[in-house]
């Protein structure tokens, strides 16, 4: 704690955000994206693919020999610079004894209108995908080196008439003259899954469907759910990790700080008096539930000397 009135609000943003894609990260949730999404793993249980993603860490590079994080900037000459939040491959044991390996991109965004249609973006990056996997999959010589891609997007910010909407978009082949059938293997390499899910949602009611992956994700995600309110909701679904509620709790005690500090610059427009009553009430709200100290709550929200003084008199008395 003593680490967060060392930065600055823009650092506590980028840290929230952080901890949203570690989250999201965690074994836990990413082995249900795979057990919902992903073809080639339609027939293993959410145990098998866990052990497949054990350990992972975002930030790790490797984490065993079937799950490797990627590098999360891309960058390639007269193609510029392209920044995931979460990229990996992974390896996937098939019934045939075989091996398939995908490569599975997450973003999480929160602006669902950012003056763009996200589902030309995220082609983009399942391109990028692709043609990154040159000269390690595929080349000139071998085009069959190429690996399937995925590109999820997560939109915890959606409108009602959007939550629980998911949709797929994918490579299909249709027949314009005569019937001749590809392999589908050949040309099913790419899919983006564009996934709606509203703050509105009450943890109570279920989705029609892919409940088991939407509501952890939805709860997980939802900046109006206190941290016992999503804890309730992730033991519900199965979780029972120290190390995620860890990280859930530093979450969601980070959030009520900006919010805090975002409502505490908003007073300065108002009188001295009112400023103070509501920074007596912010300090005390920091003490209680951050476990700050009287100075580091004072530091965190940069009170003038003077009216440090007279909200430690208010302390005292």
């Amino acid at each position: 704690m003593q680490q967060l009135n060392l930065i600055t609000s823009s650092n506590k943003t980028i840290m929230y955000d952080q901890y949203c894609k570690m989250l999201i990260g965690h074994p836990y949730m990413l082995s249900r994206i795979i057990s919902c999404f992903v073809e080639e793993a339609k027939h293993l249980s959410l145990d098998e693919i866990k052990k497949l993603i054990k350990g992972v860490r975002i930030g790790d590079k490797i984490v065993n020999p079937h799950f490797h994080l990627m590098d999360k900037e891309a960058f390639i000459k007269d193609e510029g610079l392209m920044c995931y939040d979460i990229y990996f491959y992974i390896d996937l044991p098939q019934l045939d004894q075989s091996t398939k390996r995908v490569y599975i991109n997450i973003e999480i965004q929160n602006k669902t209108s950012p003056g763009y249609h996200l589902v030309t973006r995220s082609i983009a990056y399942s391109s990028r995908m692709i043609s990154s996997q040159w000269g390690r999959e595929y080349d000139s010589e071998n085009y069959d080196g190429m690996k399937k891609v995925y590109s999820f997007w997560i939109m915890p910010q959606a409108t009602k008439s959007k939550d629980g909407c998911i949709n797929q978009l994918k490579i299909a082949e249709n027949h314009l003259s005569v019937n001749y059938e590809e392999k589908i293997e050949n040309y099913d390499k790419e899919e983006q899954l564009m996934i709606y899910l509203s703050k509105g949602h009450s943890p109570n009611d279920k989705y029609e469907s892919y409940d088991e992956i939407l509501m952890p994700i939805g709860a997980l995600l939802n900046n109006t759910l206190n941290y016992q309110e999503k804890n309730e909701v992730i033991k519900g679904y199965g979780l029972d990790d120290e190390e995620f509620e860890e990280r859930m709790r530093d979450m969601c005690n980070l959030g009520e700080v900006i919010e805090l500090e975002a409502l505490e610059k908003g007073t300065k427009k108002g009188t001295q008096k009112e400023r103070i009553r509501k920074n007596i009430e912010y300090v005390r709200k920091m003490m209680t539930k951050l476990q700050m100290t009287f100075k580091e709550a004072i530091q965190f929200l940069e009170i003038p000397e003077d009216e440090e003084k007279e909200i430690e008199e208010y302390f005292k008395s």
